[in-house]
């Protein structure tokens, strides 16, 4: 890294826009962690949901609430599962897919018994993208 304040700021801006330097970024492409994060709970998560909160394209904000019901069958096998996976979830695809789709919102990924029950998304739209009858904004 060059020692020059121009070349200096700029990689500290690339930085906090979570940008790589010299990378043209696509503003579709998820960031590596997001896609950690997402890939860890698929395979970890017996009960619970994983909100995923998006702006401008980009994920912003990461909620994991992981719900342990105890049971005879979980005294047995026990629940803490460590280490990362191996190999990639059938449903990440769908899930990155439906990540990418979304401008502003929400995508709620809802576990049972260890396994994806529900994909809710929520989608939000600002105010400028929409026109009333009259070309004003709604």
């Amino acid at each position: 890294m060059s020692d020059h304040p121009t070349a200096r700021k700029n990689v500290t801006a690339e930085v906090r826009s979570a940008r790589s330097p010299g990378r043209n970024t696509l503003g579709k492409q998820l960031q590596h962690q997001v896609l950690e994060i997402v890939n860890h709970f698929l395979f970890s998560a017996e009960n619970g949901y994983l909100i995923l909160t998006i702006q401008d394209g980009v994920v912003v904000k990461v909620e994991k609430t992981e719900k342990y019901i105890i049971t005879n069958k979980s005294r047995e096998t026990g629940y803490v599962k460590y280490g990362k996976p191996v190999s990639v979830h059938p449903l990440q695809a769908q899930i990155v897919t439906e990540l990418q789709k979304i401008q502003y919102g929400q995508l709620v990924i809802r576990f049972a018994n260890g396994k994806v029950e529900q994909i809710e998304k929520t989608e939000k739209r600002r105010v400028h993208e929409v026109e009333g009858v009259h070309g004003d904004g709604i």
